[in-house]
């Protein structure tokens, strides 16, 4: 569940007015991790720290690795270096140090998501003998997909007809 800015603050306020982490999770009927978790999120960077995300946030691997060595070297958990660095899930930060650790620099760039766009191979209006050997394969591999496609939407009593 999202919470809007206006609802953290008064979670927040409630808290440091002293009142215990239980007790404001219980009177904003709250998880108190959660209490917890917006409390130092506002101690280390302000409001700005608590604002609702409004887009998925995108990191370069410079800064990934930056946010791995900084780990590292103070001996940080997650969920601090979560919170110093403002990034919204400390589990990402596992993420990206997991795939540090198997594959460098390269396992922190971003892969792109989603399928590639498919190419229409490239078939020259060359007659065929003067297509290279690679060029009339590549023309006979997408003709024979575009045929197995098309005997797709035939009618299955057409499929029957045309094999005799």
């Amino acid at each position: 569940m999202h919470y809007d800015l206006d609802f953290k603050i008064k979670v927040i306020a409630y808290y440091r007015q002293g009142h215990t982490g239980l007790a404001t999770s219980e009177k904003f009927k709250v998880d108190s991790k959660l209490v917890q978790k917006w409390v130092k999120q506002y101690q280390s960077g302000g409001i700005d720290a608590i604002k609702p995300k409004t887009s998925k946030a995108k990191y370069s691997s410079e800064f990934k690795h930056h946010v791995i060595t900084t780990m590292l070297k103070e001996g940080l958990s997650q969920s601090e270096v979560a919170l110093t660095f403002n990034i919204s899930s400390p589990a990402l930060i596992s993420h990206w140090h997991k795939a540090y650790r198997l594959y460098g620099m390269s396992g922190l760039i971003s892969k792109p998501k989603g399928r590639t766009a498919m190419s229409k191979p490239f078939i020259t209006d060359k007659p065929d003998d003067e297509k290279t050997l690679a060029e009339l394969k590549r023309e006979n591999e997408y003709l024979r997909a575009e045929n197995a496609y098309l005997k797709s939407w035939m009618p299955c009593s057409n499929r029957r007809r045309n094999k005799l």
